[in-house]
């Protein structure tokens, strides 16, 4: 099975497992106790929080763990009475956010003419530094800038750029940002806050002393050492994802020698290396993502947070396109772990559905439907 929806998830590293089996078994203690085994538990939390700060260039102190991306950007956004955010963003922002939606242009960056002019009347600002349908990456610095100019606090969605892109917090206007664990190989179920020294903050999960009292409850260990690892990990291996971009013209490039039309979805802006959102005109992507599965590839219609729901991506509504051209598109989103066999075998399985279904429909039947 190739596997090529890590923008969804990503399979858990079998190091970051290693380093968490003890604190399922053996050192199960609560880090808030007084006894020396107790302690030790502690010692490693915050070992993990050094590394979760290093991946991303920030002080240990900086970091909250949370339940995981959302939790963490809901809290920022908590943070803030009006937020100007950009069309794109994933729903954890568009269904929690108080403010106003920016336009993007039609390669899914944003309009920063209309960003700065929409910013005065807000307290704050929140967009994603990378797209987590397209991969399409943010003039970040001029968007923070903007929002520093207009006295706007910035949250940064950073759950799909953390571990794949060289990222110093500090080096930026950056209030908050969120991350995820599960993004770059480590577990489901823990995340973080970043919380810049000196910036207001205000819990939204009160009780105990834990997180030095901004995010109440017993710590879960296990997951926040797996983070740990996990992005120790991916901070050695960030070149590997710088990598992945000559693949992904290598798995394009194979489609179209076969002479299979392919249009990529933001192919025009920055992207995240391993990304790639495209379409084939007249094939609808239920379909081919339907017939590929069995074939041993597994990609993406959509978001995974959205993928339930019937209503066409909003992320390439908002970059101008149609109902049909939505249905059309597929997301692959290799790892750190694809190589170049992968990507022929993935093209491969591609080039042979695709003509699979342009096989069986016409002019006159119109796209095929795939039903299990």
């Amino acid at each position: 099975m190739i596997y090529w929806d890590n923008n969804a998830t990503t399979p858990l590293a079998e190091e970051v497992l290693e380093a968490m089996l003890p604190y399922l078994k053996g050192a199960f203690f609560n880090p808030s106790a007084s006894y020396t085994a107790a302690k030790q538990v502690r010692a490693a939390l915050d070992t993990a929080r050094e590394q979760v700060a290093a991946l991303v260039g920030a002080h240990a102190d900086e970091i909250i763990f949370t339940s995981g991306g959302t939790e963490s950007t809901v809290t920022a956004l908590s943070q803030f009475e009006h937020t100007l955010t950009l069309a794109t963003e994933h729903p954890a922002t568009l269904r929690t956010v108080r403010g106003e939606a920016c336009p993007v242009l039609s390669n899914g960056q944003v309009d920063l003419l209309l960003w700065k002019g929409m910013l005065p009347e807000h307290d704050g600002a929140s967009f994603a530094w990378a797209n987590h349908e397209t991969g399409v990456i943010q003039p970040v610095r001029s968007l923070c800038a903007a929002a520093a100019d207009a006295g706007a606090r910035v949250h940064v969605d950073m759950v799909q750029a953390a571990g794949k892109l060289p990222i110093a917090l500090h080096d930026y206007a950056i209030d908050f940002a969120s991350l995820s664990a599960h993004k770059l190989h480590g577990p489901k179920g823990v995340g973080a806050l970043y919380v810049r020294r000196g910036t207001p903050f205000t819990p939204r999960v009160t009780g105990g002393a834990q997180e030095d009292y901004r995010r109440a409850g017993t710590e879960n260990v296990a997951g926040i050492i797996g983070f740990g690892k996990a992005a120790e990990l991916a901070l050695a291996a960030a070149n590997q994802y710088a990598a992945l971009a000559p693949l992904r013209t290598r798995f394009l490039d194979a489609i179209r020698a076969e002479g299979i039309e392919v249009v990529e979805n933001g192919g025009t802006a920055p992207r995240l290396p391993h990304v790639l959102n495209m379409r084939i005109p007249g094939c609808s992507a239920e379909s081919l993502s339907l017939l590929l599965e069995p074939m041993g590839l597994l990609c993406s219609t959509g978001s995974a947070c959205t993928s339930a729901e019937p209503e066409p991506s909003h992320v390439l509504k908002a970059m101008g396109l149609g109902d049909k051209q939505i249905r059309e598109s597929l997301r692959f989103s290799l790892s750190r772990f694809s190589t170049a066999d992968e990507v022929d075998a993935a093209a491969a399985i591609v080039v042979k559905v695709v003509r699979k279904v342009q096989s069986v429909q016409s002019a006159v039947t119109g796209p095929v439907m795939v039903y299990r």
